[in-house]
Parts: C-alpha cells; structure tokens; sequence
C-alpha cells in the first residue's frame, strides 16, 4: 500500500516535472516571436516606438493610480518627453 502511493506520488512529480518543462519551451519560444515581430515592427514603422512609449506611461499612470501614495512626475518621468522631437518626425534620435 505505501509502496504503491510512494510509486504514485513519484508519477506525478515526474509527469509535473515534464509539464512545467513543456510550459518554459513553449513560453520562450513565444517570448523569442514576440521579440522579432517587435523589431520587424521597429524597423518598418517608425511610429511603433511612440505607441509602446506611450502605452509604457499610460501603464505607469495607471500604476500608480490605483497607489495609496501620492507621487508628481513630469512627462519626462513617464518617458513622454513631450518638449523634444519625436522619433517620428526626427528619426536620427
């Protein structure tokens, strides 16, 4: 009886094992597409880079909405920098 339950928990760690070993490929594979999409997108369209900043911000205003702190950035502090050039209309950035 012990014998076989020792045999059963042993079944599950390995199967749980192979598992968690199936779920880190697959999400490496994924993180490595998402990171050539986001460089073919980076290079074929300049203003990718100004959506994830402002995406970026938007996901830090939101942060730190929800906070029971009380914090002022400026737009620079966001990564707006709303007073230099965009990369879009000055690509050399």
């Amino acid at each position: 009886q012990i014998a076989q339950q020792d045999a059963q928990r042993a079944a599950f760690i390995v199967d749980r094992a192979k598992q968690e070993k199936q779920s880190t490929i697959v999400r490496a594979k994924g993180e490595a597409r998402s990171a050539e999409l986001i460089g073919e997108a980076i290079k074929s369209q300049p203003g990718f880079l100004e959506l994830r900043r402002l995406e970026t911000a938007r996901d830090i205003a939101h942060i730190l909405q929800r906070s029971n702190n009380r914090l002022v950035l400026d737009a620079s502090s966001l990564l707006l920098n709303v007073t230099e050039p965009s990369s879009v209309e000055n690509p050399k950035r």
